[in-house]
């Protein structure tokens, strides 16, 4: 059997390409409609992709004009109509609250039964006048300790520490609950989280490869450079692909021509990709066996999508690459990561 090869799809706002909502199908007054999401995600999970992704932004930007909702919300809403599919909302570290974070991704945790992940990244240093926060001089640095102070909270409770026990009016057993004590120049946590431990223990953290350092615990590293490879024992690497696809209609170096002409697109430091999705699928196959996966960036998810369905998705199958997740299955479990003690607990 063929390593799995994970494949993860982005879901916000239109496309990679600022100028994708002039080619949607989708109405401006349904762009933010639950059918629209629930469409996608259930397309995804049938077509046994690992995981979606849901991008976010505290900062309007005016070269690329899409709105957002929420990314856990919107992961949260599709907790209860999927049973397979990770769900991976953004959730920025760098103006946030850790103990919100944790809370946030915990419950998701629990209302997924075990396919949440968690996306770190640090904002922009402009985020900051819409906090009224002082600009972070180190970001990278603050996710470090962010997403340590995230994963002391997930384990503040241990596995069974909810009792129960209507005999002697015990919910919790306190000795089973540890009060994290963090402070650092830009926070400070005191106690246990709200949210007793999860269903995976720890959500699946990932954290882009630009804002990755030593210090920092990730699970997965999303990562926009071709040579990045896995090392041992350290965190699945998955490629940042951005990707325009021919159509039934045009080939994909017009669509990114009639494209470019309304709107440039920004370098966003991920790897781009145009052509057939037969020479995409060809592309995935070839990345197999060096990196864990891909996430795919479509250039216009409503043209881009249907030529996957169409022709790269089914090729990856018949390569026997594209191995469904089960259903009940944690994310953790699909993407063979262990999980993880709780640092707290005792013998």
């Amino acid at each position: 059997m063929p390593t799995p090869f994970h494949v993860f799809l982005e879901v916000d706002g239109g496309g990679w390409h600022p100028a994708a909502w002039r080619r949607s199908r989708t109405t401006p007054d349904q762009v933010f409609s639950p059918a629209r999401l629930k469409e996608f995600a259930v397309t995804a999970q049938a077509q046994g992709l690992t995981g979606l992704t849901f991008e976010d932004s505290t900062e309007p930007n005016p070269r690329n004009p899409v709105g957002h909702l929420d990314a856990v919300q919107r992961a949260a809403f599709l907790a209860g109509t999927t049973d397979a599919i990770g769900l991976l909302p953004v959730a920025a570290t760098t103006y946030s609250e850790p103990f919100h974070v944790a809370a946030q991704i915990a419950s998701l945790d629990h209302s997924s039964r075990g396919r949440a992940g968690w996306i770190a990244t640090t904002s922009p240093a402009a985020a900051a006048r819409s906090v009224n926060l002082p600009v972070e001089a180190d970001p990278a640095g603050e996710l470090a300790d962010v997403v340590r102070t995230v994963r002391a909270l997930w384990d503040s409770w241990e596995d069974d520490a909810v009792i129960r026990d209507v005999a002697t009016g015990r919910y919790v057993d306190r000795d089973r609950l540890h009060y994290v004590d963090v402070e650092t120049d830009s926070f400070s946590v005191k106690g246990p989280l709200t949210v007793p431990r999860s269903p995976q223990g720890q959500s699946v953290v990932a954290v882009h490869a630009r804002d990755l350092t030593p210090g920092t615990a990730a699970d997965v590293v999303f990562s926009g450079d071709e040579r990045a490879r896995r090392t041992a024992g350290g965190p699945l690497v998955v490629l940042d692909v951005e990707v325009a696809l021919d159509t039934e209609a045009h080939p994909a170096a017009d669509r990114l021509t009639a494209l470019d002409a309304d709107a440039t697109a920004p370098d966003r430091g991920r790897i781009r990709w145009s052509g057939s999705g037969e020479g995409f699928a060809r592309y995935l196959s070839d990345l197999a066996g060096s990196v864990d996966g891909v996430r795919v960036h479509a250039a216009v998810l409503d043209e881009d999508l249907r030529t996957l369905l169409r022709t790269t998705f089914p090729a990856l199958r018949v390569a026997r690459l594209l191995q469904p997740p089960t259903a009940g299955a944690t994310l953790r479990s699909t993407l063979g990561l262990a999980r993880p003690a709780n640092q707290f607990a005792t013998a």
